[in-house]
């Protein structure tokens, strides 16, 4: 696939790094005990099995994701994978928009249209596929 000159999904921000872990609060105490970091405020979302915090890290963030149970897809990514990175988000603007340029692109996406996200913006992802195996999140916040 040949990209033109004008990037589709223009981002300078890489919004978080989401990392999928076994404990959410062991892992907390691992970031804070070791980097000093202060997490952000846990969020549950049981409607997509999942339980995390944001941890600010200079412009960008870690998010620690743990499966609220055996069918969550980050319970099932452990058992597949082990704990560790499961994705990178970069922030965009119209996300509507560039989900569909990505698809009309020919781009392999997870999400043709937005969904909300953990902590309430829209997010979309691209399949590792389109990406050369990394799990990619495109979100757009309200800032």
């Amino acid at each position: 696939m040949t990209l033109s000159a004008n990037p589709p999904v223009a981002s300078d921000l890489v919004h978080h790094i989401g990392i999928a872990v076994a404990s959410l609060d062991e892992s907390i105490e691992f970031y804070r005990g070791l980097f000093g970091f202060k997490p952000g405020q846990i969020i549950t979302r049981e409607d997509i099995g999942v339980r995390g915090c944001f941890v600010p890290v200079g412009e960008t963030n870690l998010e620690l994701l743990e499966g609220t149970g055996p069918d969550s897809l980050i319970t099932r990514h452990i058992e597949q994978r082990g704990e560790g990175l499961h994705h990178v988000c970069f922030e965009v603007e119209e996300i509507a928009d560039k989900l569909k340029t990505l698809d009309e692109l020919g781009i392999n996406l997870i999400d043709k249209v937005p969904r909300t996200g953990l902590m309430g913006g829209d997010i979309g992802f691209l399949h590792p596929s389109a990406a050369r195996g990394v799990l990619i999140e495109l979100a757009q916040h309200s800032h």
